[in-house]
């Protein structure tokens, strides 16, 4: 796995983010972090590619697109933070810190937005065979999902659906489930075995 923070020469320190902010817009939840100066924001011009699954342990502005041949995880060693000023397209995106994106959001697999004290803004549409908020302050435009679970309160037909889809790994208690010929809970798939799968190169999609 690629580390942004590998990456640092590669980017201009971001100073001023005043531009940016009004670029947003004050009234998204990301402008906040834009302003706290005791962040280090980073900028990149012009789309960027990663060749492989990324780490994001940095604060990055991308104007132009971001595209990952992988997957994106924002809290592998540090909490990373992200501005997309166009589309976000990566193959699974887990992300715990603040996330915005100005166009939309393309994922094959999964996305999975977790933890309360940070945000998930896209400005477009999100498409991804799975959209999974968790305990997360959202605000997103629906694509083309096949499962959609909701942030708070999500009702039982999306927990259901994601639960036809998803293997059984991916739930706490869902092996030993399994092996009883049943299925997992009805609940949300964890985070952390989510994460674990992704990083151990493990499917999160049952194949039948």
């Amino acid at each position: 796995m690629l580390t942004m923070s590998t990456w640092r020469a590669r980017f201009d320190r971001l100073s001023d983010t005043s531009a940016v902010v009004e670029r947003l817009g004050s009234q998204t939840n990301m402008a906040d972090y834009l302003r706290d100066t005791s962040i280090g924001w980073y900028h990149h011009q012009g789309d960027l590619v990663v060749p492989e699954d990324l780490g994001l342990d940095v604060a990055l502005v991308v104007d132009g697109d971001l595209i990952v041949h992988g997957f994106l995880d924002d809290y592998v060693c540090d909490i990373g933070m992200l501005v997309v000023l166009g589309d976000l397209v990566v193959r699974d995106l887990v992300s715990w810190g603040s996330l915005y994106v100005a166009g939309d959001l393309r994922a094959e697999g999964i996305v999975y937005g977790y933890y309360n004290d940070f945000t998930f803004e896209v400005e477009g549409q999100v498409h991804a065979r799975a959209l999974v908020l968790s305990d997360k302050s959202a605000s997103y435009h629906t694509g083309e999902l096949e499962v959609e679970v909701e942030s708070y309160h999500p009702p039982k037909e999306q927990l259901r659906a994601a639960r036809e889809i998803l293997v059984p790994q991916v739930y706490d208690g869902g092996v030993k489930r399994a092996k009883q010929g049943l299925p997992p809970k009805l609940r949300r798939p964890s985070y952390q075995r989510v994460c674990r799968r992704l990083r151990e190169g493990k499917p999160l999609f049952r194949t039948v």
